[in-house]
């Protein structure tokens, strides 16, 4: 599950509200069926209490848990179980349970004491050291079970997803044989007189050949044209600078500078705002 992390949930994505939209309904619903189930059991035992004090008991501790639902979210994602290192994690999610805890019976507490001044009369949530244990026992059930939840619906969306889009290798054909290479390892491609230069971390390889041809073959990756004379890989970009009022230039990550002409400069930033490329010097 290391991979999944991070690649396929942003909080807010179609199938994340629905799952958040779920929880939020599902959790009214039980909070409501407890209110119920609390009113018919304070009844029985002749407890004296008012109509409304059940549901500001469950739906007070229901806002604050849905809020906090978020922040285990995201902990989840930073130290899932499903990890090689599911001991730390877990042992990060047992501390994490208690300061959940603390939070929710603080502001459920609060919610319950507001509420009850406003219909004039007064909460007492009893001696603090005995009731908070009490509710850290039923917490770090709810906690760990949302934790479960959050893991399995993460595994489900990463198999329902489709699986990765393997980029097919370049073939450059030459005096010396046929040759293969990588989209992600070539930083550049160069023209020289009637051929193209492939140039890698470790090798230069020439084809015969235009720079057309080559831009309109490498369209599927992440390469441009920023130069009638070169064409750069951006997942090896660094940072965009201006040399002079009309001359700018693109710093690659091993160092090298690539001219930049005019005609291809606002492209090149528009696809270099979409990678969060620092701005130009």
């Amino acid at each position: 599950m290391e991979e999944v992390h991070m690649k396929h949930f942003k909080t807010f994505s179609k199938p994340w509200w629905q799952f958040w939209l779920t929880v939020l309904l599902l959790g009214v619903f039980f909070a409501w069926i407890n209110s119920l189930t609390v009113s018919t059991d304070l009844e029985r035992n002749g407890v004296a209490f008012k109509t409304w004090h059940p549901y500001v008991w469950e739906f007070s501790s229901l806002m604050v848990l849905f809020c906090l639902y978020f922040a285990v979210y995201v902990l989840t994602l930073k130290a899932p179980l499903m990890h090689r290192d599911w001991p730390k994690n877990l042992a990060i999610h047992l501390l994490a349970s208690l300061l959940f805890s603390v939070v929710h019976v603080v502001f459920m507490v609060w919610l319950r004491q507001v509420v009850y001044a406003l219909m004039g009369a007064q909460y007492d949530f009893g001696q603090w050291g005995v009731e908070f244990w009490y509710e850290y026992r039923k917490d770090v059930v709810t906690y760990f079970v949302f934790v479960l939840i959050l893991t399995a619906y993460m595994h489900y969306l990463h198999r329902k997803s489709p699986p990765p889009v393997v980029d097919k290798p370049i073939q450059i054909k030459n005096k010396q044989g046929v040759f293969y290479l990588q989209p992600t390892d070539v930083l550049t491609v160069e023209s020289g007189g009637n051929y193209v230069y492939f140039h890698t971390e470790e090798r230069v390889l020439s084809m015969r050949g235009t720079m057309a041809e080559v831009e309109a073959s490498l369209s599927q990756y992440e390469f441009l044209r920023v130069h009638r004379s070169y064409i750069v890989n951006l997942a090896h970009r660094l940072a965009l600078q201006k040399k002079a009022a009309e001359s700018t230039e693109l710093v690659m990550k091993n160092g090298k500078v690539v001219p930049v002409s005019k005609k291809y400069r606002p492209a090149l930033i528009a696809a270099l705002e979409q990678h969060s490329l620092p701005a130009v010097d």
